[in-house]
């Protein structure tokens, strides 16, 4: 019995770290104005899907396309945290650095986006 608990009081500690959470590589997903949800893709994978990195307080590259039924990844390479923020159209909420956001577009249209901590960066997604 005392080597059982011994045993199960050196493993707890090993399950435990094993079950923490690491923030890295977390993803979320929104949604463009009125379309329904969608999965989070792992990054830009196919011609439906389009990469936007954020790096230096910019998003690169700014102005992209995508067709309706697409989505736009953006990954956070930055220290900081960033948001792609469209006003009543999208928000890909709090991007942290080192993970990535993907948003899926089923309405045509332009919509131009900002970092709702930094609004002096800006972006246009055009889907069509």
């Amino acid at each position: 019995m005392r080597t059982r608990c011994l045993l199960l009081g050196l493993l707890l500690p090993i399950i435990g770290a094993c079950s923490n959470d690491d923030k890295a590589g977390n993803t979320s997903t929104a949604v463009a104005n009125a379309p329904a949800p969608s999965s989070t893709a792992a990054g830009a994978t196919s011609a439906n899907e389009v990469a936007v990195g954020i790096a230096d307080f910019k998003f690169t590259p700014a102005d992209v396309k995508v067709p309706v039924g697409g989505s736009v990844v953006w990954t956070n390479n930055d220290n900081q945290q960033h948001t792609a923020t469209s006003a009543g159209s999208f928000d890909a909420g709090a991007i942290q650095p080192g993970t990535l956001a993907t948003v899926v577009f089923q309405t045509a249209g332009s919509f131009t986006y900002i970092c709702s901590f930094h609004p002096f960066m800006t972006g246009t997604v055009t889907v069509g």
